[in-house]
């Protein structure tokens, strides 16, 4: 089964380098810098890029389209809310980004955040009321993709007439939806419209009973064999173990979660399933969870908290075993993004040709013809 590799845009206000999370970035996320991750990321032999959303975020979209400008093949799997805006209008801006890049956009609905991050945007549902929201809106959204005639739809949340828009989507048959939801809420939505559905990292065995549910749930929509799985965790990879371990334990030093209060905020004050298990799994015995799987990340920002932290072995080893456990696509980071991309694909990603990495197509030009 092919497995997708692909990285991560530091876009958000604590930027990149050799820390996480400290009060002055090291490396801005300007468009030059996130085009030079981009680059390396597509050297390494990376297909896709996660563009984050959030209010501690540049706009993904309006990021996505100018490092887009900047990089040749690589995909970009761009973060939204769905209740930020209309299911038309974001159908229309995915598409616009699809057809002027030739078919370089996957995008990540992110239902939502915690109850003070959506009221910054002045959206006050609640987590389950969300769900049922990105339901409708992802039901449009699709009928938009599929339909050529214009798609009227009425529901508890949207009232849409007679919607048609240009232009038309170039990723065949409509770009590809990356959806998270540990929830029961999460997963009803997820069993529907994942194309692939995403987790942050924790242990095998609960990665494993995830892909068992979620393929029997899809199955009630005659998806079992559609879905796929994915997992969202950081690498920190050196020669030895001992320089790997110092390395992770270094991005730590001057750091702090209060650094950027939405992190805090995120991880404290979660309504999130998925969350509030990387949260669990930190608050063991040791941050060590293996020898390689290490949780200290999760002290000092919120969202994934989970990485890999050993040598090129080491880490293709641990890989794997997620592969075997039926994970199909990885959103990998690592500090700085630049350096550590680079190193993965060097002396990572040749230990990994048997899991049949997928392989970036080149894009259909359009503006340029």
């Amino acid at each position: 089964m092919p497995t997708e590799y692909a990285w991560f845009l530091p876009s958000a206000r604590a930027g990149d380098g050799h820390k996480i999370n400290i009060p002055v970035p090291e490396r801005l996320p300007t468009i030059e810098y996130l085009s030079q991750v981009a680059r390396a990321a597509e050297d390494a032999g990376f297909v896709n890029l996660l563009v984050p959303t959030g209010t501690h975020c540049l706009d993904a979209w309006v990021t996505a389209a100018g490092v887009a400008q900047n990089s040749n093949r690589i995909k970009f799997c761009v973060a939204f809310r769905p209740g930020l805006t209309s299911p038309v209008f974001a159908a229309q801006t995915c598409n616009t980004l699809d057809w002027t890049t030739g078919g370089r956009v996957t995008v990540n609905v992110v239902t939502g955040s915690t109850p003070t991050d959506q009221m910054r945007y002045g959206d006050h549902l609640r987590h389950d009321e969300r769900y049922e929201r990105t339901l409708e809106f992802l039901d449009i959204v699709k009928e938009l993709w599929k339909n050529e005639k214009p798609v009227t739809f009425k529901g508890k949340h949207y009232d849409i007439r007679d919607a048609s828009f240009f232009p038309e989507h170039k990723s065949k048959p409509f770009p590809p939806v990356y959806l998270g939801g540990s929830s029961e809420a999460g997963r009803r939505v997820g069993a529907k419209h994942s194309d692939v559905h995403m987790m942050y990292a924790v242990d095998l065995d609960t990665i494993a009973k995830d892909v068992i549910d979620m393929r029997e749930r899809a199955a009630e929509f005659g998806r079992e064999k559609e879905i796929k799985f994915g997992v969202r965790m950081h690498v920190m990879c050196r020669d030895t173990k001992e320089e790997a371990r110092r390395a992770a334990e270094a991005l730590l030093e001057g750091s702090d979660i209060g650094n950027t209060g939405a992190w805090a905020d995120m991880k404290n004050n979660t309504e999130s399933a998925g969350q509030t298990r990387v949260n669990e799994l930190a608050q063991g015995e040791s941050l060590w969870v293996t020898d390689t799987l290490w949780m200290g990340v999760n002290t000092v920002r919120a969202g994934a908290g989970a990485s890999l932290v050993g040598t090129p072995d080491m880490i293709a080893k641990a890989l794997k075993e997620y592969v075997d456990a039926g994970v199909e696509c990885f959103i990998l980071s690592g500090w700085p993004h630049v350096e550590e991309v680079e190193r993965f694909g060097r002396d990572i990603m040749p230990l990994l040709k048997d899991t049949d990495p997928v392989s970036l197509d080149n894009p259909e030009p359009v503006l340029a013809s």
